[in-house]
């Protein structure tokens, strides 16, 4: 026989689905609670089992549950009251049993007050309604922030610049949430460039990441930069740079960044690893000679794969097999498992294979600088 914890149990299950059932304006009761197992086998314990039901139900709680019950032979304790239906026959009983019924008001009032102000999210909160009753203390802050974005879409501010009377960690503490809403809100004036990022996503202002790079042509440093030529500036305003640029060359390591000897049309990309790609979509970048010059590993053609995805004409520098044989000291490289790559040249692929199977690794900084100089002389040759 079923006992009163199970029913406990699968009356909490079915929490969810009731919550649901508000938004969507369902009607779940009488609410059935299924349980067929047989009664005990003797008459104490099936009076004890009784007794369990009986004691959290309806005919002697104040809420509770309805046990309809109806004389049943059985195998081995005779003719007994056997329950043949339970069930919570209406919305009262159902919540005051779980101990729910100012938590269930509560969720009505604030779910009227959205779906009132913004019908839109109905279903977002037919699915999602333990979402609501978990963050029930700050909802209004939650519509506070959700009506300021859709009344100023594209903010361009800082998310402390926003003009909304919340805390100051309010929006960056709910992110998760708040573009579950604000996707749904805002459809229509999303940047669907960036699905990951809340900022970006939501045309606001943050603390971006720097691209660090150094030109490596002395006139242009002069012309440009009154001889300045190790920059870092905004990865957004990375694209806007206007230069006589006709030569990229992209290194992994900062002291063969700072120690590249001068080359005519040039600018070198401190790459910093797999940060390299966000460097997509920038147009003075498509029509320039490139080079990627990463540590001869895995996870260096991994990244040399990725960039050529978005540049084609990327070639690599001193990732060739005789690089590695002539500096290999027994390095195992960084896991990878990316078992096989598109985007490489034939000697690429080999290469790949060869240090992905055996996991070795040459670090770039290791290969001696006038071994890299000579590699690097037919593009300071070039004008």
């Amino acid at each position: 026989m079923i006992s009163s914890s199970e029913i406990k149990k699968k009356a909490l299950r079915t929490y969810p689905s009731f919550l649901s059932s508000l938004v969507n304006q369902e009607d779940l009761f009488p609410m059935e609670i299924r349980g067929n197992k047989s009664p005990g086998k003797s008459l104490e314990v099936y009076r004890k089992e009784m007794d369990d039901l009986l004691n959290a139900s309806n005919s002697i709680n104040k809420y509770g549950y309805t046990i309809d019950c109806v004389k049943t032979k059985t195998r081995f304790i005779g003719s007994q009251s056997l329950p043949k239906r339970i069930y919570f026959e209406n919305e009262l009983d159902y919540v005051g049993y779980l101990n729910k019924i100012n938590e269930v008001k509560t969720f009505k009032r604030l779910k009227d007050e959205t779906l009132r102000l913004y019908p839109e999210l109905k279903s977002w909160l037919g699915t999602n309604p333990l979402k609501l009753v978990a963050n029930v203390e700050h909802w209004q802050d939650i519509l506070k922030v959700v009506s300021y974005f859709k009344s100023n879409p594209k903010p361009d501010l800082y998310i402390r610049e926003l003009p909304i009377k919340v805390h100051t960690k309010f929006i960056e503490r709910n992110k998760s949430l708040l573009r579950e809403l604000l996707d749904i809100i805002l459809a229509q004036s999303l940047n669907a460039d960036e699905h990951s990022h809340f900022e970006t996503r939501f045309h606001l202002k943050y603390s971006e990441p720097l691209v660090r790079f150094r030109l490596l042509d002395s006139q242009i440093t002069q012309q440009y930069f009154s001889g300045l030529e190790d920059i870092s500036i905004r990865l957004s305003d990375f694209p806007k740079i206007e230069l006589p640029i006709k030569k990229v060359l992209i290194v992994e390591n900062l002291m063969n960044l700072l120690t590249l000897p001068k080359m005519k049309s040039t600018l070198s990309i401190f790459g910093k690893g797999f940060k390299v790609l966000s460097l997509k979509n920038i147009e003075w970048l498509k029509s320039c000679q490139i080079w990627y010059w990463g540590d001869l590993d895995a996870q260096g053609f991994e990244i040399l794969s990725g960039f050529r995805g978005h540049y084609p004409q990327t070639k690599s520098l001193m990732m060739d097999k005789a690089t590695f044989d002539k500096y290999y000291e027994d390095d195992l490289e960084t896991k990878s498992k990316i078992a096989s790559l598109p985007n490489l040249t034939e000697d690429e692929y080999q290469m790949h294979q060869m240090l992905f199977k055996n996991k070795w690794r040459l670090e770039q900084e290791k290969i001696p600088i006038d071994y890299a100089l000579l590699k690097l002389k037919p593009l300071t040759e070039q004008s």
